[in-house]
């Protein structure tokens, strides 16, 4: 039986975006598959690159802030946003002691293809979580300055420069939490939509580049994390948990299987909207995509409840 999201989830509906570097193709699959369903955000949250194409679509609205964000992972090539070659890298490493590459490919994205240069500005509200370098703590934006607020969520530590606003250093967003469900819930969301990039089954191929196996060591940190939090905030608010392709193969910071990874997730989130059923508080429909070593250390463990 076709689920009726639009009219049954209680309003406001908050679309949360999780991080996950190239991977943030996959959330544009996820979301032609949710307008598809007729289901539009009342706001938007995002982490990292969740934070990113969260923004696009508060600037642009659902529709069209879709189809930008399809244009833009279909060219983007890993040179626009990691430039330099190991010896680049390197160099760029011993001068600044605190990161390989520099922002400014993420910089021209972001005054490329967002016509606002603050969160007031926007057509729907945006909620941002960057992670207090200092504290080791997660602040949400919502309001202020938009550009370096998306820099500092997207600065990957290691990676990126830490990014300063109002005096406070900043780094990736999603390094205090990759699926900022709580901050959603601080802005009032009645119901959750969460578009999770992190494929249901593991990469075969081991890191080999100094940037993977940082953001590979964060991903792996924080899954557990979200497999904490999750049953707690659905057993208050309704969760709509998106299924997401498995990436047995895609290298983290290769982007040319961006196009195929859009498609793929639209199919089945398509599937997936056709047939369920309507959250309800302490009933998620979907669920955390697990991994086989997620559940290694405790076989006895019961498994995680889902639809």
């Amino acid at each position: 039986m076709a689920c009726n999201l639009a009219r049954e989830l209680p309003r406001p509906l908050a679309f949360v975006f999780s991080g996950g570097a190239n991977l943030g193709s996959v959330q544009v699959g996820m979301l032609k598959a949710l307008l598809d369903a007729g289901l539009y955000p009342d706001f938007v949250v995002g982490a990292s690159v969740g934070a990113l194409n969260a923004a696009l679509i508060a600037n642009h609205g659902l529709e069209a802030g879709a189809a930008i964000l399809e244009t833009i992972w279909q060219g983007v090539r890993r040179q626009d946003i990691f430039p330099g070659g190991a010896w680049s890298q390197a160099w760029h490493l011993l001068r600044s002691r605190t990161h390989l590459h520099p922002n400014n490919g993420l910089t021209a994205l972001i005054c490329r293809w967002l016509t606002v240069t603050t969160m007031e500005e926007l057509r729907m509200p945006l909620g941002v979580l960057a992670t207090d370098l200092q504290r080791q703590r997660g602040m949400l934006f919502n309001c202020g300055p938009l550009h370096p607020i998306l820099l500092a969520s997207t600065a990957i530590p290691g990676i990126y420069p830490p990014v300063e606003i109002d005096g406070v250093a900043y780094i990736d967003g999603g390094f205090t939490s990759n699926i900022p469900l709580l901050a959603a819930r601080r802005m009032g969301a009645q119901s959750l939509v969460v578009l999770d990039v992190g494929g249901s089954c593991a990469p075969h191929e081991q890191p080999h580049h100094i940037a993977e196996m940082v953001v590979t060591a964060i991903r792996a940190s924080l899954r557990t994390r979200v497999l904490l939090e999750i049953p707690a905030v659905a057993a208050e608010t309704p969760v709509l948990y998106l299924p997401s392709p498995c990436l047995e193969t895609n290298p983290l910071l290769d982007f040319t299987s961006s196009t195929q990874l859009m498609a793929e997730a639209e199919a089945i989130c398509r599937d997936f909207l056709s047939t369920c059923p309507t959250p309800q508080i302490g009933r998620m429909v979907g669920a955390p995509h697990l991994h086989p070593e997620d559940l290694m250390c405790d076989r006895d463990a019961p498994p995680h409840a889902s639809d």
